[in-house]
């Protein structure tokens, strides 16, 4: 299988191309970027053709699969045109800005028989299997959740900064306010309750919000997420009898052996976890489920995902 990434990001370069190199199945590599081109015309970094407009890249490129890495904005109008020449396609979250946009291009991708994924990808690491699996072998399951991931601020020439880009911590950090109870709760909220607590003075934009989402059964998961602390990126899952914390859950580098802390009754326990690379193993998943036609999965797992951050964004008035 072939790929070609449109946008040259830091994601791309940091985590994207590494990992992508680490699936047997997938042969060469283009990139489209109209900022580096001369970066990476290198051989060693692309493993394929470079372009510097996205629109010949899609008529030149033989891939198979487009992985779409630009401002937020700009999403969903390069996964349309690559869903239209007939290709596979991955977004990098938040897919799309508007659950219009979302629901719409579903279609499509499901009138194409192609596969349509956001890649929200630290639920593939296998510390997210693990903690559910300590919470089965307990006899028992999480009813609270308590997740945060702050950072300081992002340089000021960031698109982050910019509404009409769709910047914005809600659009940035959504995806993890509305994942965990996917994960742990296999559920969609009932309500949701969101404060944007500060905005970029310059731009209006959101830079920060609380959550309160309220699942079936009484269950319950609350976050705070923003642009302009120390760094905090962590989950703690609790249930009756035990609870789970997982520091680094988001962003878990590929060679760290990272640790859950288990406290069960009385007693805490230190549980290890073996080096994972989450984007890699995201991309075999999806490599899987396209030679085997049984991507159907990532698109109800966007849709679901899509709906919750749109009822995210209303609780804030955002929308």
């Amino acid at each position: 299988m072939n790929i070609l990434i449109i946008g040259y990001s830091a994601i791309v370069q940091k985590r994207i191309l590494p990992a992508l190199k680490k699936i047997d199945g997938i042969g060469g590599i283009d990139i489209a970027t109209r900022s580096s081109p001369a970066l990476c015309s290198d051989q060693t970094i692309s493993r394929g053709m470079v372009f510097n407009d996205y629109a010949e890249a899609l008529s030149k490129s033989s891939a198979d699969l487009v992985y779409i890495s630009l401002v937020n904005s700009s999403h969903a109008e390069w996964a349309e045109k690559a869903l239209l020449c007939g290709r596979h396609v991955i977004v990098d979250k938040p897919a799309f800005t508007s659950l219009a946009d979302t629901q719409r291009l579903a279609e499509l991708a499901r009138s194409q028989n192609r596969c349509l994924a956001e890649a929200t990808v630290y639920p593939w690491h296998p510390q997210i299997q693990t903690a559910r699996d300590l919470f089965q072998q307990a006899g028992t399951q999480p009813t609270r959740l308590t997740v945060g991931f702050s950072f300081p601020p992002f340089p000021e020439d960031n698109f982050r900064w910019q509404r009409h880009l769709g910047g914005g911590a809600l659009w940035d950090l959504g995806p993890y306010a509305v994942s965990p109870g996917r994960l742990f709760f296999n559920a969609e909220p009932d309500e949701i309750f969101c404060r944007v607590c500060t905005r970029n003075s310059a731009t209006g934009v959101d830079t920060s919000f609380s959550v309160l989402a309220v699942y079936p059964d009484g269950r319950s998961m609350v976050g705070n997420f923003d642009f302009n602390t120390a760094y905090r990126n962590c989950i703690n899952i609790l249930g009756p009898r035990m609870s789970i914390d997982i520091e680094r859950v988001f962003t878990t580098p590929p060679d760290m052996e990272n640790e859950l802390t288990l406290r069960l009754q009385n007693g805490t326990k230190m549980i290890k976890t073996p080096a994972a690379d989450s984007f890699a193993i995201f991309f075999q998943r999806v490599y899987d489920a396209i030679k085997e036609k049984r991507h159907e999965i990532f698109i109800k797992t966007l849709l679901s995902d899509a709906a919750v951050l749109n009822k995210l964004r209303m609780a804030a008035h955002e929308e």
